[in-house]
C-alpha cells in the first residue's frame, strides 16, 4: 500500500509537470532598458543601499547584441532583432537587411532577394492571433525601440512615415511620449493622425488621470502621450507625468482583462539618453525606475501564472565603470562613501542642471564672470563639487555660448562632475559588449538560460505563445507588389525618387484581362477597388524602397 501511495504520488506530480509544460503561454511582456550597460546593475544596488535589485533573481545569462553589419548595436536593429529574430543593420527598423557584416558575406551572409523587405513582429503576430498589444516608453512613440515591434523601414529617421504605420495598425494600448506627432507635425504631410485614430476608436489623452477617466469610460483602445517628444528623466520627472512602472502597472491592468492573453513592450528608453551624455544620475535613476516597473511585472506574473517575462538590454551605451584613472592607484581604499556619497544625494540631471543655467536671466544679461559664477554655484549647489579650475569653468561658458541647451553642453558639464569622480566612462556612444538578460517563465524549466544570440528571443516568444512563424508571416503578408500581381500594370502617382522618405499618393494596379482597378496606398490598412474603400487583411507597407503588402485576398474574385 506504501508503494502503491508512493506511486500515486510520482505519478500525479509527472501528470502536472507536463500538463503545465504542455500549456502555452497566454501573456507576454518584453522589457527593454535601452543602452543598459550591464554595470548599472551594481550601480543600482549600491544606489539602493545595497539591497537586491528585482531583476536579480530573474537573470539567466547574456545575449550578444551585434547587428548585421556591426559588432556594435543601433536601437533600431537591435530592437527589431528582438522582436523579428533576424539581425537588421545600422538605423533598419523591423527590415530585412541589404548587407552583412562582411562586405563577401562570410559573415551572416544576407539573401539579396529579401533586402529591404519588412519583417513580420511579434507583434504583429500577437495582434494576428487576436491578443491584446500594448506599449510603454520613455520617449516618444516613433523613436527606435517602439516603432521596431510596429513599423517597417530602413531609416529611423521617417518619422511620419513610422507614424503612419503606427497607427493604421494601433496597438490597444500606448502609453509615452510623442504627442507632437500626431498633433500637428504630420497633418502637414497630408496625414490627419487624429482623424485616423478617431476612426479606429482610439481615445487620445494627454494625461494620466485622462488616461484613467477614459477606461473608467470604457474605451478599448487608449493612447496616453504625455509630452510632445520624450519623458522627463526620472530624477526630474514633473508630478504630472507617470513614472514608468505606474504606466507598467496600468497596462497590465487594461491589458489582461482580455481572456485572449496580450502582448506588452516595456522600453525604459532613457537609460539610454542619459549614458550618451554620460549623465550619471539621469541614467541611473531611470535604471532604478525601470527595475521597479520590473518587479511590477514579475509580481503580475506570479500571481497570473500564465505569463512570459524577458527582460533585455539592446545594447550597451557610454561604457560606465565604477573606478576610473583616478582611483588606478587607490581602488582598494576608497569607500562606498567615496564614490556613491554624492551621486545618492543628487537632485537633478545634468541635463536639467544645464537648462535651469540657460534659463537664468543672469545668463542672458550677464558678463562672462556673471555666467562662470551661474556654472560654479550649479556645480558646487547641485552636484557637490569643489576647486572647480577657472580654464574649466572658461571652457564650459565658451561651449553654452556656441551650442546653447544642447547635448554638447550637458556633456562638457558631465565631464567636469565626472572628472571629481570615482566613475568612469569610455565612450558617448554605444559598446559592443554582451547584455544580461532575465526572464521569468512559469515553468522554471522552460527559462532560457546561458549565453543565448539575440536572434533566439522572438522565436522562443513565439515558440511559448504560439504566435506562429515569423519567417512565414513575413512571406505572407509583406510581399512585394510586383510578386502579388505580376502581370499587372503597376503605376506609382507622386512621390520623388531623389526623396525615398516621402510617400507617394498611391500604387495604381490594373490587371491584365480583368476589369478590377485596384488602387492601395502607402502605409494604410485600406485600398480602392473600383473605387470603392475596402479594408486589407493587414497594412500596407512603403519603405522608400517599394510597396509590400499581404498576398492572400486582396485581388481575388
Amino acid at each position: 500500500m506504501k508503494r502503491l501511495r508512493i506511486w500515486l504520488l510520482l505519478a500525479g506530480t509527472i501528470l502536472a509537470s507536463m500538463s503545465l509544460k504542455s500549456q502555452e503561454i497566454k501573456n507576454v511582456i518584453v522589457m527593454i532598458p535601452d543602452g543598459c550597460s550591464t554595470e548599472w546593475l551594481a550601480f543600482g544596488r549600491w544606489m539602493n543601499q545595497g539591497l537586491p535589485l528585482h531583476l536579480d533573481a530573474q537573470i539567466r545569462g547574456l545575449v550578444r547584441t551585434y547587428c548585421s553589419d556591426s559588432p556594435i548595436g543601433d536601437s533600431a536593429p537591435t530592437g527589431s532583432t528582438y522582436a523579428t529574430g533576424h539581425r537588421s543593420r545600422d538605423g533598419y527598423v523591423a527590415t530585412y537587411p541589404d548587407r552583412s557584416m562582411d562586405e563577401l558575406g562570410r559573415r551572416f551572409a544576407t539573401d539579396s532577394a529579401m533586402a529591404f523587405r519588412p519583417m513580420f513582429t511579434i507583434m504583429e503576430a500577437a495582434k494576428r492571433k487576436g491578443l491584446k498589444t500594448g506599449e510603454v516608453f520613455t520617449c516618444y512613440f516613433t523613436h527606435a525601440t517602439p516603432a521596431d515591434f510596429l513599423a517597417h523601414t530602413p531609416d529611423r529617421d521617417q518619422y511620419t512615415r513610422i507614424c503612419r504605420q503606427m497607427v493604421c495598425q494601433a496597438p490597444d494600448l500606448m502609453l509615452g511620449g510623442g504627442s507632437f506627432y500626431i498633433d500637428s507635425a504630420l497633418n502637414l504631410a497630408g496625414f490627419d493622425a487624429l482623424s485616423e485614430m478617431e476612426a479606429k476608436g482610439i481615445a487620445y489623452v494627454k494625461d494620466f488621470s485622462s488616461v484613467k477617466m477614459a477606461d473608467r469610460q470604457g474605451a478599448s483602445k487608449i493612447w496616453g502621450l504625455f509630452a510632445p517628444q520624450d519623458m522627463a528623466f526620472e530624477i526630474d520627472r514633473p508630478e504630472d507625468q507617470p513614472s514608468i512602472a505606474e504606466m507598467t502597472r496600468f497596462a497590465l491592468d487594461f491589458l489582461s482583462r482580455s481572456d485572449s492573453g496580450f502582448l506588452l513592450m516595456v522600453e525604459g528608453s532613457k537609460i539610454d539618453w542619459g549614458a550618451h551624455d554620460n549623465d550619471i544620475p539621469a541614467s541611473v535613476h531611470d535604471f532604478l525606475a525601470f527595475d521597479k516597473a520590473v518587479g511590477v511585472a514579475i509580481d503580475f506574473a506570479r500571481q497570473d501564472g500564465q505569463t512570459l517575462v524577458m527582460v533585455m538590454p539592446d545594447h550597451q551605451t557610454g561604457g560606465p565603470t565604477i573606478g576610473n584613472y583616478r582611483s588606478s592607484d587607490i581602488y582598494a581604499e576608497i569607500s562606498v562613501e567615496d564614490i556613491f556619497g554624492k551621486l545618492i544625494r543628487h537632485e537633478k540631471s545634468v541635463e536639467q542642471a544645464c537648462r535651469e543655467i540657460l534659463d537664468d536671466s543672469r545668463w542672458t544679461d550677464g558678463s562672462l564672470e556673471v555666467r562662470k559664477g551661474l556654472i560654479r554655484e550649479s556645480l558646487e549647489s547641485d552636484f557637490f563639487l569643489s576647486k572647480i579650475p577657472d580654464e574649466t569653468l572658461d571652457s564650459i561658458v565658451s561651449c553654452f555660448e556656441k551650442e546653447g541647451f544642447s547635448d554638447e553642453s550637458t556633456r562638457v558639464l558631465s565631464a567636469e562632475i565626472n572628472r571629481q569622480s570615482y566613475i568612469g566612462w569610455t565612450t558617448h556612444g554605444h559598446h559592443g559588449g554582451d547584455v544580461f538578460f532575465a526572464t521569468y517563465h512559469p515553468d522554471e524549466s522552460r527559462c532560457l538560460r546561458g549565453v543565448i544570440d539575440n536572434e533566439e528571443i522572438a522565436p522562443y516568444i513565439c515558440q511559448e505563445a504560439g504566435l506562429g512563424n515569423l519567417d512565414s508571416l513575413s512571406l505572407q503578408y509583406y510581399r512585394p507588389i510586383g510578386e502579388v500581381f505580376p502581370d499587372a500594370d503597376i503605376r506609382i502617382k507622386g512621390g520623388d525618387a531623389s526623396k525615398p522618405e516621402m510617400d507617394p499618393e498611391y500604387a495604381d494596379v490594373r490587371i491584365k484581362g480583368k476589369t478590377r482597378r485596384i488602387r492601395l496606398f502607402p502605409n494604410r490598412d485600406y485600398c480602392e477597388v473600383n473605387g470603392k474603400r475596402c479594408p486589407l487583411p493587414g497594412i500596407c507597407i512603403y519603405n522608400g524602397v517599394d510597396f509590400y503588402l499581404p498576398e492572400a485576398g486582396l485581388w481575388l474574385e
